[in-house]
């Protein structure tokens, strides 16, 4: 691509710069012209800093972009970001695509050698790579990052370096991912998201006792999605908090309506951040006197990362929302690394076993013998348990054979709208 005269530069590279870039991409869509577009990322530029100094990461972006100048005349380099770069090149097939940014891959295969300050560093940078054949269809220059972002992000989320060409495939995970967030962020804004609750055995009184509330989201279209899809993206745009304090008010209001459902406890998942928040016991109180809702009724869960956030903070917390009836759980034990004289140190009513553990119980006789022993230490404290997963009919028989107190899974019940749940309860044959 020949120079453009009106072209504005970066200051530490000379290279052009983003705006320079934003106007080539969409002189190429104007025209109606194919090219080329390379991302390349150095995936620990911070660490190179912290390690040999900024001088010397700077000195390492230069090099980078020494070396993209140099690297074929038929590209030009941009450098758009502190440690990005640009590359614009002519229409080729996706081979050649692929043979060009490959020779990039191996050389930050390789160590740099870069000065400063009167020495000199042997540096493994690597980068993430990324790219894509821009046709004139294309939208404009925020468009195309939107995508390399996205494609940069799997390529983190893996923990390494790599390379990514961005095809059809990609591109349509990116349009789901987008349509996910979007039906989120209007689920949030309308509270239209729907609960369904799972109810849980009681194996000394046989018959459902309890039952624990998960959330639910269906598209404007109808489309199901996973709570395994959308609860990550969640968290990930810090949208989680405003999801629980829905799903708290849902269940105060379902189990305010129905004073008489055949269920002693219905429990609801909380974070960390939402059970810290300095307004969480005023919000929690509000909604008990709201629907009118005796606090007995309900029970929170939490997790052992929840706990190690604030020991002592917690503790007062659950201690207070005592005195209103509210008991916690002690959720997903098993799968964190908290010390466990810490956590029976704290009021919990319920210890529920997470699957995993259930299937370790499932596996072996050393298995089986692990889960009793636990269930010893438990019930010593005086604490409930709740096998969660139990999916088969030898699991349930282990689960109690072992006395668990209480069984959560699809063997006997599956989780179930607010409709079906009551006509569940309404029908179910205890015995």
């Amino acid at each position: 691509m020949k120079e453009n005269i009106s072209a504005s530069f970066d200051a530490m590279t000379k290279l052009k710069d983003r705006l320079t870039f934003a106007r080539d991409v969409n002189r190429c869509r104007e025209k109606g012209l194919q090219a080329h577009i390379v991302l390349i990322q150095p995936s620990q530029l911070l660490l190179v800093n912290r390690t040999y100094g900024v001088p010397v990461g700077d000195a390492l972006i230069r090099s980078i972009a020494d070396y993209l100048r140099g690297l074929d005349e038929n590209y030009q380099a941009y450098r758009i970001a502190n440690s990005r770069f640009m590359m614009i090149g002519p229409a080729c097939t996706q081979e050649e695509a692929e043979a060009f940014a490959c020779r990039i891959q191996k050389r930050f295969e390789e160590s740099w050698y870069v000065s400063a300050k009167e020495k000199t560093c042997s540096i493994a940078a690597k980068a993430y790579l990324v790219h894509l054949l821009l046709s004139p269809e294309d939208s404009g220059e925020d468009r195309l990052i939107d995508k390399m972002n996205y494609a940069v992000s799997l390529l983190s989320g893996k923990g390494s370096a790599g390379m990514l060409f961005f095809d059809s495939t990609l591109q349509q995970a990116m349009e789901h991912q987008e349509y996910v967030l979007e039906e989120l962020r209007y689920a949030i804004e309308h509270k239209t998201f729907q609960m369904y609750y799972q109810p849980i055995y009681n194996c000394r009184e046989k018959r459902f006792t309890s039952a624990e509330s998960l959330i639910r989201l269906f598209g404007r279209d109808g489309a199901f999605i996973s709570p395994g899809e959308f609860i990550p993206m969640a968290e990930d745009n810090g949208l989680i908090d405003d999801i629980s304090w829905i799903v708290l008010e849902k269940v105060c209001g379902f189990l305010g309506a129905h004073p008489d459902l055949p269920l002693r406890t219905t429990s609801v998942n909380l974070t960390g951040q939402q059970i810290l928040d300095p307004a969480f016991i005023a919000r929690i109180e509000g909604l008990l006197d709201t629907y009118k809702l005796d606090g007995n009724r309900l029970r929170i869960e939490i997790t052992e990362r929840t706990v190690t956030e604030d020991f002592p903070e917690v503790k007062r917390i659950m201690e207070h929302l005592e005195q209103r009836g509210i008991r916690f759980y002690l959720d997903d034990f098993g799968t964190g690394y908290s010390n466990l004289s810490s956590m029976l140190s704290l009021p919990f009513e319920v210890i529920k076993f997470d699957q995993s553990l259930i299937r370790v119980m499932d596996s072996t006789p050393q298995g089986q013998k692990t889960i009793g022993l636990l269930a010893e230490i438990m019930h010593e404290h005086r604490y409930v348990i709740v096998a969660e997963g139990i999916e088969t009919e030898v699991q349930a028989l282990l689960a109690r054979e072992k006395e668990l107190d209480r069984i959560q899974g699809y063997f006997y019940a599956k989780p179930l709208p607010e409709d079906a749940l009551l006509a569940f309860l309404q029908n179910r044959d205890h015995s």
